[in-house]
């Protein structure tokens, strides 16, 4: 079993390496998701802003740019929301193997 031991402690260190990465391109996603957001907000907000000019309104009604961009609104929050659920995931999975090698780790001391 002594032999096991670093072996075993080399695979989680793997492990979390793999978890790590994976947390953090999430992460990205989930930065660059916003950002997507952030600027379909900006141009919704802005076609709201020109409201004085009807005859744009009228076009952009017509055209159905506002159904679009609140539709593409819609999508990037569901789009957020699922990178949520895989952010809360992969840190959930590195929090069991950040314990996994602390316990590793305790065992080979104790040893």
């Amino acid at each position: 079993m002594r032999d096991s031991r670093p072996k075993l402690l080399k695979l989680v260190a793997l492990k979390r390496q793999k978890a790590e990465q994976s947390l953090a391109i999430v992460q990205a996603e989930l930065r660059d998701l916003g950002k997507q957001l952030d600027a379909l907000q900006e141009e919704f907000a802005s076609a709201d802003r020109a409201g004085g000019d009807v005859r744009a309104m009228m076009l952009s009604s017509q055209y159905g740019h506002s159904r679009r961009v609140l539709h593409d609104m819609d999508r990037k929050r569901s789009e957020i929301a699922d990178a949520q659920q895989r952010f809360n995931a992969a840190r959930e999975e590195l929090k069991r193997i950040l314990n996994s090698e602390d316990q590793l780790i305790q065992m080979r001391a104790g040893s």
